[in-house]
């Protein structure tokens, strides 16, 4: 860096570099100021667009270099590969009837082998969650190549022989009958972390939970269909959407479906709205946002949860909703509730 004071003539000359710099339209001049752009850009070794401080810029490029990994699919051992394939002459003329497309059928099967159990304990009782993905979903890197193990892979070779999603839909069906209300001691515990949201969340803490599986890597996008208390299907971030969900073989079993973030993506006008009860402001929604995500409304929710379950419940008995479905807009209910006792305390 060169010893150069820098003079209000300097900083204005400055500015003007910093600019043509901004849109990539600025060459180095050979001078004092290329000194104080390369100060300015932190770990910026080429003429592209700079942040105005070094930590700035020191932030933009780990975010780049997160993403970058983010993107980056690793490549599965052959005996955790899933190999799904249909011939056709003509593609196009195939394509026209999604019905008849094994293909796109086949990317919104469900597995009938749970991809994340977990159990918490509420009311002295002990629950269980099992969520199983899509076909979709293996072919993502958010998941372990544990989970695709000889059991998964059989069930679709079975699939693609007999071009028969009928028979996946009924062994998901007995499957979600035998696990999703009770738990089972005999899971794997390969990919799990016994303490999950433990150390960060004192409401996961004292909600006991538990991750028995857990094959989805950390911080998934995805969107989450629920199916009933303890049993829901994960699919990648836009497969269940408004446009496409009505066609799905499931639409009639989905309640409601979720993302990453909290956004209530899709409810039944019947649902309840309740935090004990199953719909888009079900505890368990946020449970799994703080296991899969770490979400920190899922964490403020769950703190809220088991201290002032009341408040949270009153919150959402006077929500109109006009600022989103779900617990995302948490804040805005909180402080309903805050303003209402405030105004009835000060009213007596």
């Amino acid at each position: 860096m060169s010893n150069a004071t820098l003079t209000d003539a300097t900083a204005e000359t400055l500015l003007r570099h910093i600019v043509r710099q901004k849109f990539e339209q600025r060459g180095p001049s050979g001078d004092v100021h290329d000194d104080f752009i390369s100060f300015l850009s932190g770990k910026q070794k080429s003429q592209m667009e700079i942040s105005y401080t070094k930590q700035q810029q020191k932030q933009k490029q780990t975010q780049q270099n997160k993403n970058q990994d983010s993107d980056a699919m690793g490549v599965f051992h052959k005996k955790n590969q899933l190999v799904v394939s249909f011939k056709t002459d003509n593609y196009f003329e195939y394509a026209l009837s999604p019905r008849k497309d094994m293909t796109k059928v086949a990317l919104n099967l469900p597995v009938h082998v749970p991809i994340l159990t977990l159990v918490y304990n509420l009311d002295d009782r002990q629950h269980t969650i099992n969520v199983y993905p899509t076909l979709q979903f293996l072919y993502s890197h958010h998941i372990q190549p544990d989970y695709i193990t000889q059991e998964v892979q059989e069930s679709f070779q079975k699939f693609q022989r007999a071009n028969d999603p009928a028979s996946v839909y009924k062994r998901f069906s007995a499957a979600i009958g035998i696990r999703g209300d009770t738990h089972n001691d005999h899971h794997d515990d390969n990919g799990a972390d016994d303490d999950t949201g433990s150390r960060s969340n004192e409401g996961a803490t004292r909600l006991g939970i538990h991750v028995v599986t857990n094959h989805v890597c950390q911080n998934p996008q995805y969107t989450i269909a629920a199916i009933r208390p303890g049993v829901y299907v994960i699919g990648m971030k836009d497969q269940f959407n408004a446009h496409d969900l009505p066609r799905h073989p499931m639409y009639h079993q989905i309640q409601y479906v979720t993302d990453e973030m909290g956004f209530v993506m899709f409810d039944r006008p019947e649902s309840e709205r309740r935090v004990d009860g199953f719909g888009p402001y079900f505890v368990e929604n946020y449970i799994l946002m703080e296991v899969l995500s770490k979400q920190e409304v899922a964490q403020n929710v769950l703190e809220y949860y088991c201290d002032h379950r009341d408040a949270l419940q009153k919150g959402i008995d006077g929500y109109g909703e006009s600022q989103g479905k779900g617990f995302i807009c948490w804040r805005f209910l909180m402080n309903d509730v805050s303003n209402k006792d405030g105004a009835t305390t000060a009213a007596k």
